[in-house]
């Protein structure tokens, strides 16, 4: 659940950005480009990416197969085809990077870039009159309202069984919206008008620095003599009838159309780029694995040369011991090295038996009087070994040998 809430509210943060840098296409014309376009394939990213990720392949194929889905309801927003595509695409990939791979963009880094980025775009709006500044600003406050929905959603959700926490964490929440929306409603009306005043106001001041840093330049200019100098009588007929030729050249040749406008080439341009990336993403993702399991092979064969020769090996070359005692350890260990659960280089006894066995303590201190402390047993302690071993040995055999 706190990865699901995490991963939409941080792909909804880059959707607001990637709205902005669709935004900027539509300043000129004066419309707000359909919020739902983006918005739908958003929503079936999550549900796509989020609940049905098990039935779509492990690889960025995924992102191929998802996109013009996405890109569907893109189209069908009023977006053009080159333009839906890559709507489709972005979405895609970004939710396969969320909820596949698990790799996000930081949230400080989301929020410079969207105060780099928003205030730029608002800004570009005030200077071509953009009808719509208040739909900015709202989208502007809504970025910072999903950090502090990020934020507090992961908080209720790790302080779940302490209701008191998260009632504090819901009221103090909610007191941060109140100050955003009162922020937001004095720019919207009296904040407006004093950001277009402020850029009125740099924008006389650079125009009059400019102006007189200017006037000595043109004074200096006008000082030299630009009149032309003529090498000679010209023929005047030479160029009216190279104006004429001018003339019947433009009028042969026929209005060309650009390239961009066929929506054909768009989307067969579109395609060969998606492939493109697809192909390097995916050369880009076997080089990972293959790097990862580089570590792992070697690691893996230090551990095998280390459990089938060296120490071990060394165990099998030995001959049995002479004592009872230390015979009755050493068959127990030859019986493990069997079933490949043996003692490890760094293991003592004791550990090796806590870890594999049921360990019993009385053998142990036995056997330690007999090789360390290189004492004889009675008869009795000797069959109290020869028992405890037997239940040992029992256990062992009921092992399944390890790979």
């Amino acid at each position: 659940m706190g990865n699901l809430w995490r991963n939409s509210i941080h792909l909804l943060l880059e959707l607001n950005i990637l709205y902005f840098f669709i935004l900027l296409l539509y300043l000129d014309s004066g419309n707000l480009p359909p919020f739902l376009g983006v918005l739908l394939p958003y929503v079936f990213a999550i549900a796509i990416f989020g609940f049905l990720n098990n039935k779509l392949p492990s690889s960025y194929a995924s992102i191929m197969l998802v996109a013009p889905v996405l890109a569907l309801f893109a189209y069908l927003s009023s977006y053009s085809i080159g333009l839906s595509l890559i709507i489709g695409f972005i979405i895609s990939f970004r939710a396969f990077m969320y909820f596949v791979e698990e790799r996000f963009i930081s949230t400080f880094a989301l929020l410079i870039i969207s105060f780099i980025w928003m205030p730029f775009v608002y800004g570009a709006g005030t200077l071509v009159d953009y009808p719509h500044g208040l739909t900015l600003m709202i989208l502007f406050g809504a970025q910072l309202a999903l950090v502090i929905l990020l934020y507090s959603g992961n908080a209720v959700i790790q302080l779940k069984g302490n209701r008191y926490m998260q009632k504090r964490v819901v009221s103090a929440t909610a007191a941060v919206f109140i100050g955003i929306f009162a922020v937001s409603a004095v720019f919207t009306t009296i904040g407006k008008y004093l950001i277009t005043a402020g850029l009125s106001v740099f924008g006389l001041g650079v125009s009059f620095i400019f102006d007189i840093l200017a006037r000595p330049v043109f004074a200096l200019l006008g000082m030299l003599d630009w009149t032309p100098k003529s090498s000679g009588p010209q023929d005047e007929g030479g160029i009216e009838m190279g104006e004429e030729e001018e003339a019947e050249t433009a009028e042969l040749l026929p209005p060309t159309d650009s390239l961009f406008d066929n929506p054909v080439v768009v989307a067969v341009g579109v395609i060969v780029f998606l492939s493109v990336l697809y192909l390097l993403l995916n050369r880009k993702k076997v080089n990972n694995q293959k790097r990862e399991m580089q570590p792992e092979q070697q690691f893996t064969s230090t551990m095998t040369k280390k459990s089938g020769g060296g120490f071990f090996a060394g165990r099998r070359k030995q001959k049995p011991p002479e004592n009872e005692v230390r015979k009755l350890m050493f068959d127990l260990e030859q019986l493990a090295m069997k079933k490949n659960r043996s003692r490890l280089p760094n293991e003592t006894l004791e550990e090796w038996l806590k870890r594999e066995t049921s360990f019993n303590e009385s053998f142990m201190k036995l056997y330690a009087k007999v090789r360390y402390g290189e004492m004889k047993l009675s008869p009795s302690e000797v069959e109290t070994c020869r028992t405890m071993a037997e239940e040992i040995r029992k256990v062992m055999k009921q092992w399944k040998k390890a790979s």
